[in-house]
């Protein structure tokens, strides 16, 4: 149903083009055409995609391969509107380039079996957009690129075989540098900036009474060769120590999940779930959920989480329904607040159906947070997020360490920032361990599990 709207959209950009009489719209020499391209509704691009998706996009199956040859078409029609050289076809060509890529995230087993080719055409958009002063839509489009990118370099990993640690062989090295440049340009450039924390207690807007908040965590480890961790995991012993005094410094409820909603799948996918049933109880729901991972510490006690919804813009009803941290690539939901509201249930809603998962849980919350505002080009205006979701600077949310702060050119914890996030710093290295345990205190002495502020749940 999907490759059908894209098909009409396909045909609108065209006569939209005819329409706009551009000539350039059909360039291709008509030597190409004695090759087998034929009727008049053909697009002049038809051949030369076929030999590219042969050349670029090896071993699909026949319904991607004959998918990619009508987008690799419709993608070379868009670059030949953009060098129109118009305020006109320029617009055109990025409504059309933002359709195909569309078209590719609602079919996305076709997207996976071309992902390097995926990450291309998001970054052409994104520099198009760029071009054209829509900057916001260029750095989402990048780093949804970058998503691909990642599979991409994953499927190239794993077809080096057992001889992968050994092979001299590098993933597109130089797309690679130009990739990074893109992202961490555009976030510098566009990154929220750190401000103060804005105290909820002596906000000018902030109501005196701050809101009922629960933190909720997932400590739930069994064997799983594709994290190499397995119930011997030491993290439960320092995290929810951590986790508990924090909460209870605070008075907030912590839930400490070890079962979990998906029982078959990783925990990260289970995050959603449990949010979304805490906040719909109908005995006493919080007015916030914290979710923290089971890697992831409280260092600043001193900060509440009011206090950081208050930074944010968050008085009462007024203000974002949904806090999460940015980073030079997207998001990470490593932490997350969510305010009790129809906005935020039916957001989380469509999350777990999203099947966009190849950054686990982060890029199905990124996908959709991003539609459809994203693909739709309204005149010269720049795409922004939904008012009810607001990006925080990692200081105040989700600060990285080495070596991930550095790999992923990210914010790296200092001392006093609210929460340290061990992402890509496992515990069975003996450096990310020794930090953990240096980290675990910093929220203060543990409490009783006991405690009334505190819980288990199955």
């Amino acid at each position: 149903a999907a490759m059908s709207i894209y098909h009409q959209s396909h045909h609108t950009l065209r006569r939209r083009a005819a329409q706009s009489t551009l000539a350039a719209f059909f360039l291709l020499p008509r030597s190409c055409w004695a090759q087998g391209v034929e009727g008049a509704d053909a697009s002049p691009f038809a051949f030369v995609s076929k030999q590219l998706t042969a050349d670029e996009c090896p071993g699909t199956d026949e319904q991607a391969r004959a998918s990619w040859e009508t987008l690799q078409a419709h993608f070379f029609e868009a670059l030949s509107l953009y060098y129109g050289a118009t305020a006109e076809s320029q617009q055109l060509a990025l409504e059309g380039i933002l359709r195909g890529l569309e078209v590719l995230l609602e079919n996305l087993n076709i997207a996976y079996q071309c992902p390097l080719l995926c990450a291309k055409q998001f970054r052409l958009a994104g520099e198009w957009s760029l071009a054209l002063g829509h900057p916001h839509r260029a750095r989402s489009l990048v780093q949804l690129g970058n998503i691909f990118k990642l599979r991409a370099m994953a499927s190239w990993w794993n077809s080096l075989g057992p001889d992968a640690g050994t092979s001299n062989t590098k993933f597109e090295p130089r797309f690679q540098v130009e990739y990074t440049i893109a992202l961490t340009q555009l976030h510098a450039a566009l990154q929220v900036p750190v401000r103060p924390i804005q105290r909820w207690s002596t906000g000018k807007v902030a109501p005196s009474q701050p809101p009922m908040i629960e933190v909720h965590s997932i400590c739930s480890y069994r064997s799983d060769p594709t994290s190499n961790t397995g119930p011997d995991c030491p993290l439960p012993e320092l995290s929810v120590p951590n986790h508990r005094a924090y909460s209870h410094r605070h008075g907030y409820r912590y839930v400490l999940h070890t079962e979990l909603p998906l029982p078959d799948r990783e925990a990260h996918y289970s995050k959603m779930l449990i949010i979304h049933k805490a906040l719909s109880r109908r005995d006493e729901p919080p007015d916030w959920v914290f979710f923290i991972d089971c890697d992831a510490f409280f260092t600043n006690p001193a900060i509440s989480l009011a206090d950081v919804l208050s930074t944010y813009g968050v008085a009462g009803p007024v203000g974002p329904h949904f806090l999460v941290a940015e980073d030079p690539g997207g998001i990470n939901t490593g932490t997350m607040l969510f305010r009790r509201s129809d906005w935020s249930l039916a957001f989380l809603e469509k999350v777990a159906e999203n099947k966009f998962g190849i950054a686990w849980d982060q890029s199905m919350f990124f996908d959709e947070m991003l539609r459809p505002g994203l693909f739709h080009v309204r005149g010269q205006t720049d795409f922004r997020l939904a008012a009810e979701i607001a990006l925080v600077h990692q200081a105040h949310l989700n600060a990285f360490v080495p070596p991930a702060s550095r790999d992923w050119s990210a914010y790296e914890w200092q001392n006093n920032d609210f929460v340290r996030h061990f992402a890509g710093c496992p515990w069975q290295e003996e450096h990310c361990l020794r930090l953990m345990r240096e980290t675990a205190p910093l929220a203060g002495s543990s409490v009783s599990s006991s405690s009334s502020s505190s819980s288990r749940s199955n």
